[in-house]
């Protein structure tokens, strides 16, 4: 082992005006300005034997196989495998829609895979000036609680679960901050997570906007001069306590959000010492017999830098017969087709149509005859001396990660989801209808809705407990306890609600 180093750089990833938006089938229009840049920032870590690159994106998502080439060139570029390149996407709604995602024009698409292609090469960029710029660093973590969300799978008087507040449902109240300092202490680059869709500019907001990450980041940044990185965590059921944004311009929820997270953020940070400690007490006034602690320097000790990665097959539940599959599929074209003819705008038929393209791949799956499917996810474990990344590929609800930090053999553990890819929502079983999902009918919670991904069923209850058993897994192995059974249930997590 041998002395940590540390490297940071950012680059611009806005878009051009003009692109559309994705996160909203309910947005009329594409992009007309920009709130503030989207920005990729990259931290390099390393040693002499080891290094890692950890990479905040202001974007919904990065899918594959995009996300793979991505991660893949840039571990060439600095010489380590793509397994030790974690690329973690803010889940903005107010960012660009990538290449693949939704019907659009052919202009569009033209727009977007320009886009896209561009990225990766920022990407790529980005990282390898991080590189560039390693120097002498320490590290040390801390944990902030703020209440910034709240849990969004609210039952209607019928009992079903659609999308509003649940105050009594569970929400991780989080701050994981980790801070990288020069070797003299100066604050050099610090991660933040939390959990909590990004969406306190709504559906009617046609601005490219990072959302409350973007104050939270420049309220830190102000203050310490470190480069702040957001990293969202498992907020695939939790919204803002604002509320989704109802106007053009909720700019206002969106600051009082991100400084409420930046101000938790400085405060964790500034209890972190990366480079002194008290000391022993000693007495500076004999008269009045006066004592202090003074502060003296803690000596630098050889760094651990290690990763895993694992591709995990995640089944979906039984599909259903040809013919089933068939009549689904053609009443989800005529859908599309009545709405067509009673002239609804094109931003009210994008639903319709990811419906119909869905249907399309559902039945095109039962006619290959397979009769198990599965949709891999990309895992991810992280260690850097005693602070330690869990990673999933999913928009991972919040029990998942409380599961996967109170499991796990790390004192300091952060789990990330929307990272490496993004396959869709991963619940937890209990959060499955009683009744089971169905392919017939039209949720209204998003969590539900697999046809937004285009998988061709939704994802089997267990799974959610696959990707908690994986993660730990993996964090065993890095810990050294992968034969072991780990709990570390008294490990305090904020986490609120039943």
């Amino acid at each position: 082992m041998s002395k940590l180093k540390a490297g940071v750089y950012r680059v611009d990833i806005t878009p051009p005006i003009g692109i559309s938006m994705v996160g909203y089938y309910a947005r009329d229009g594409v992009s007309v300005g920009v709130e503030r840049p989207l920005t990729a920032t990259a931290l390099v870590l390393g040693t002499d034997e080891a290094k890692v690159a950890i990479v905040s994106c202001d974007l919904i998502f990065i899918q594959n196989p995009a996300v793979d080439e991505i991660r893949r060139r840039i571990g060439q570029s600095i010489q380590v495998g793509p397994s030790s390149v974690l690329i973690n996407c803010s889940h903005t709604h107010c960012g660009p829609t990538l290449p693949g995602f939704t019907s659009e024009s052919p202009a569009q698409r033209a727009m977007q895979a320009t886009y896209q292609e561009n990225l990766k090469n920022l990407l790529i960029g980005c990282v390898q000036a991080a590189d560039r710029k390693l120097r002498p660093a320490r590290i040390g973590f801390d944990r902030g609680s703020t209440r910034i969300g709240i849990n969004r799978r609210e039952k209607d008087c019928d009992g079903k679960v659609v999308l509003g507040e649940n105050p009594n449902g569970p929400v991780d109240t989080d701050v994981a901050v980790v801070r990288v300092d020069e070797a003299n202490g100066r604050p050099l680059a610090v991660l933040f997570s939390y959990g909590c869709h990004t969406v306190t500019m709504g559906p009617r907001c046609l601005m490219l906007s990072p959302d409350f990450p973007g104050p939270a980041r420049q309220l830190v940044e102000q203050a310490t001069g470190a480069m702040a990185l957001f990293l969202q965590a498992a907020g695939g059921n939790i919204n803002p306590i604002t509320g989704i944004g109802a106007t053009e311009d909720d700019s206002e929820n969106m600051t009082r959000l991100g400084q409420t997270l930046g101000a938790e953020v400085l405060k964790a940070m500034m209890r972190i010492r990366t480079h002194q400690k008290r000391g022993t007490r000693v007495l500076f006034s004999s008269l009045s017999r006066n004592f202090t602690y003074p502060y003296v320097s803690i000596e630098e000790t050889d760094s651990e830098i290690s990763w895993l990665g694992d591709v995990v097959q995640l089944p979906m539940m039984t599909l259903p017969s040809l013919d089933e599959a068939q009549q689904i599929e053609e009443i989800r074209t005529q859908n599309l087709n009545q709405a067509r003819k009673e002239g609804l705008p094109e931003y009210r038929l994008a639903a319709l149509h990811r419906f119909r393209d869905w249907a399309a791949i559902l039945r095109r799956t039962v006619e290959s005859g397979v009769r198990q499917v599965s949709v891999p996810l990309n895992i991810q474990a992280i260690r850097v001396n005693d602070i330690a990344f869990a990673a999933a590929a999913g928009e991972t609800l919040t029990e998942l990660g409380t599961g996967v930090k109170k499991a796990s053999p790390f004192q300091n553990t952060v789990f990330l989801g929307y990272s490496n890819g993004c396959i869709g929502y991963i619940s937890p079983s209990d959060a499955y209808p009683a009744e089971g999902w169905s392919p017939w009918e039209t949720y209204s919670i998003p969590d539900m809705l697999f046809q937004s991904y285009q998988l061709p069923m939704a994802l089997s209850p267990e799974c959610g407990q696959m990707v908690i058993d994986r993660s730990v897994a993996l964090l065993n192995r890095l810990f050294g306890t992968e034969n072991r059974t780990c709990n570390r249930q008294a490990v305090p997590n904020n986490v609120v609600g039943s």
